[in-house]
C-alpha cells in the first residue's frame, strides 16, 4: 500500500509543525511543501520533504490541470485557500467574489478583515495538538452535538452552502481530500449560469471559514 501524501500550503510555524507530525506518525509519508518566501523553505531543510518556492495559490491552480498528484491537501495559511482556488478557476466564467449574508445558527461567528465568516464550537483557544474526539470536547469534557461541517450543509436560504469537510489527519492537523476540491471546482463549474449565491466554507468537526461566490 502506497504511503499518504500531503500538499501543505505555507511553511510557518502551523504548516511546518503539520509535517513534522505526519512524519511522525508515517515516515514513508510524502510531503510537498509550498511557500513563496526562501526564509520558510530554509527553515524545514532538515526534513525529509519535497519544496517549491511559488505562491500557493499559483501552484495549486497549475496541480488541477493535472490528475490529483496528493491525497490530501493542508492549508496552512491565512486566508480561505479553498475558496481562493475555486474563485480563480470561476473567473473566466464571471465568477467574483460575494458578500456572505448573515447566517443564523452559527456558533461564535466572527467577520474576517476580507469579509469571510469564521464560525467555532469553541469560544477559547484549542490546544494545537487536540485529536477531535467526536463525541466530547478536549477541554470542557462537554459531550458534542452537530458538527460544525453538518451545520454547515444543513444551513438554508437564499443560496447554495457547499463544504468541503477538513479531516483529522493527526494531532491538531487538519485537511481535505484534493479530490474533493477537484470534484467541488466542476460542481460549481456546471452551475455557473445560476445567479444564485454559492457560500463555499471549509470545515472541521468544530471549525470554519465562509466564502461567497457569486456570477
Amino acid at each position: 500500500m502506497n504511503p499518504p501524501s500531503y500538499l501543505i500550503i505555507g511553511c510557518g510555524h502551523f504548516g511546518s509543525g503539520a509535517a513534522e507530525k505526519l512524519l511522525k506518525r508515517n515516515p514513508r509519508s510524502k510531503i510537498k511543501m509550498v511557500d513563496k518566501k526562501k526564509g520558510p523553505l530554509q527553515r524545514i531543510s532538515h526534513l525529509p520533504v519535497e519544496t517549491a518556492l511559488c505562491d500557493g495559490r499559483l501552484f495549486l491552480n497549475r496541480s488541477l490541470s493535472k490528475r490529483p498528484l496528493f491525497d490530501y491537501i493542508i492549508p496552512a495559511v491565512p486566508f480561505h485557500l479553498a475558496f481562493e482556488l475555486i474563485l480563480s478557476q470561476l473567473k473566466p466564467l464571471g465568477g467574483k467574489r460575494g458578500k456572505v449574508p448573515n447566517l443564523t445558527g452559527l456558533p461564535n461567528p466572527m467577520r474576517g478583515k476580507g469579509g469571510d465568516l469564521y464560525a467555532s464550537l469553541a469560544d477559547f483557544l484549542c490546544p494545537e495538538d487536540c485529536p477531535e474526539p467526536p463525541r466530547h470536547c478536549t477541554v470542557t469534557r462537554e459531550k458534542r452535538g452537530k458538527p460544525l461541517y453538518k451545520i454547515l450543509e444543513d444551513l438554508r436560504g437564499p443560496f447554495e452552502s457547499k463544504v468541503i469537510r477538513s479531516k483529522q489527519l493527526g494531532l491538531g492537523v487538519g485537511g481535505y481530500l484534493f479530490k474533493d476540491l477537484l470534484n467541488m471546482v466542476r460542481e460549481i463549474k456546471k452551475a455557473a449560469a445560476s445567479d444564485r449565491l454559492i457560500l463555499i466554507s471549509t470545515a472541521c468537526r468544530c471549525h470554519s471559514v465562509t466564502s461567497a461566490l457569486s456570477f
